[in-house]
């Protein structure tokens, strides 16, 4: 079902480009009402592997994402609304409510806020500016909301090439776009996700909410947890 909805899709093309007013941290009105489908791999901690992951995105605050091991079996699965979501797990048949920022177990897509991993696939900036970014030249820096520090080189024709990511003015998260692909490096977690878009189409229609199957136990690692359910 995740490679008919784009089997007829157009060929890729970037969300943005020479000339575009649109803030490298945002998604540019175009790619609203779209889904897109993405070969994908990774290699970490859990070992190395590929998957498809198809991007259903209806707006800013409503998107799906589902990838798919090669052979077209279900891997995980994620529903967002606002800043809320539903995770699935279909390995291990399990699921969890989210909130805010997460680490998605099996995901890989890094340690970001729910709104961004749709601009982190579109090789926008998973963050916002908490205050004016500094441009010099095609080079843009600033502080997010956390105090995190964020550098991002664009290229000659207005797209980003490049981002590094710093805590405590360490660099933790890294990102590149090199030969057509996509390629994060998280040093914290110890793993490189790569990924292309290959094929999109119009999404067609309002998404539907993605559903818990009544076989499925919640399970929720700590980072997965909304914050009032934390506990020190």
């Amino acid at each position: 079902m995740l490679l008919a909805g784009c089997a007829t899709g157009q060929a890729p093309r970037p969300v943005s480009g020479p000339g575009s007013d649109v803030p490298p941290w945002r998604i540019p009105e175009t790619a609203f009402g779209s889904q897109r489908l993405y070969r994908a791999s990774y290699k970490g901690p859990e070992g190395e592997g590929s998957f498809r992951v198809t991007l259903r995105l209806a707006a800013a605050d409503r998107y799906q994402i589902q990838a798919v091991d090669p052979v077209g079996r279900a891997l995980w699965s994620l529903d967002v609304a606002g800043d809320r979501g539903l995770s699935l797990n279909h390995r291990s048949r399990t699921y969890c409510l989210l909130e805010g920022s997460f680490d998605l177990s099996g995901a890989a897509l890094g340690p970001f806020p729910l709104l961004s991993l749709p601009s982190l696939l579109l090789e926008r900036l998973p963050a916002e500016p908490a205050e004016p970014a500094v441009e010099k030249g095609r080079e843009i820096s600033f502080h997010d909301a956390s105090g995190r520090r964020w550098a991002a080189t664009r290229g000659a024709d207005g797209r980003l090439e490049s981002w590094v990511l710093r805590e405590r003015d360490v660099p933790t998260v890294w990102w590149v776009r090199r030969d057509g692909w996509s390629i994060l490096s998280d040093r914290e977690r110890g793993m490189q996700v790569r990924w292309r878009e290959v094929l999109h189409e119009d999404l067609g229609g309002e998404l539907a909410a993605l559903e818990r199957p009544p076989a499925y136990r919640e399970e929720c690692r700590e980072t997965d947890m909304p914050d009032a359910e934390r506990q020190d």
